[in-house]
């Protein structure tokens, strides 16, 4: 499933280096306010400790790195990213150097067979055209390499159920929807395996539920409620979620040009 209208990359470049990077207040308390960072860094931190069953050291890429939040967790690797965002990227830049790439991942210099490991989350599904953007993965990962990817699950029940509500519709941000099927059917095409995939749950604040359910919509119950409970302790109060609505799926590198 993909958006039938995309914007151009230019149009995408501006888009998430100035809408989408903090110029909405109400976005930068929703995801760069500090408690909602730890919230974040709870998944990072589940997902570390499944990763260290399958390596515990070498080079990691992780495409659209923010500001680090997930190089953070990953005390031991050598660390790598990637962040189109200027802002974003030098505050990664202040931590890991050189090592940060300001800019695409089209345009990301690097050699074939560098990193052990590459991550993708929330990242697929804005991409103009993901099956080369994973072709591109395939050619940087070493020979058994391991590929991260985690997008939005259009197949799970609660997606279903609200259907074009679904919370994760939202062009121009997303350009593409992507089901366990059509993941593995990609996957596939960009030779790699799929080995498993799991629905991680993740750790949210109240408000941030409301927030996400409003899509963005100031005139809705739902961001009326957001803008009620915020800074209070109940906006504060710590919800699991797990609907099986995000997806992480984990590959390894079988074949390449190399």
């Amino acid at each position: 499933m993909f958006v039938k209208e995309k914007l151009s990359q230019q149009e995408l470049d501006y888009y998430y280096c100035k809408e989408a990077d903090g110029m909405d207040a109400n976005a930068d308390f929703v995801y760069l306010n500090q408690e909602n960072v730890e919230n974040i860094k709870y998944y990072y931190k589940n997902l570390r400790s499944v990763i260290l069953k399958k390596m515990s050291t070498g080079k990691i890429l992780d495409i659209g790195c923010n500001t680090g939040f997930f190089l953070d967790v990953m005390e031991g690797f050598e660390c790598y990213g990637i962040d189109r965002s200027p802002s974003h990227g030098k505050i990664a830049q202040a931590r890991y150097g050189k090592n940060v790439f300001i800019g695409t991942f089209e345009d990301y210099p690097a050699p074939d067979w560098l990193f052990d490991c590459i991550t993708l989350q929330d990242v697929l599904d804005h991409t103009i055209d993901p099956l080369e953007v994973l072709k591109k993965c395939n050619r940087l990962l070493r020979p058994g390499g391991f590929l991260i990817v985690k997008v939005h699950d259009v197949s799970c029940l609660y997606a279903k159920i609200t259907g074009r509500n679904f919370y994760a519709f939202l062009p121009p941000l997303h350009l593409f929807y992507f089901s366990r099927t059509s993941l593995t059917r990609i996957f596939k095409k960009a030779l790699f395996d799929v080995e498993f995939s799991k629905h991680m749950g993740h750790r949210l604040f109240l408000s941030t539920i409301f927030y996400r359910l409003s899509r963005e919509n100031q005139n809705s119950i739902f961001f009326k409620m957001f803008k009620l409970i915020s800074g209070t302790r109940l906006g504060h109060k710590k919800i699991y979620k797990n609907l099986h609505d995000i997806i992480t799926v984990f590959a390894i590198k079988t074949g390449g040009e190399n």
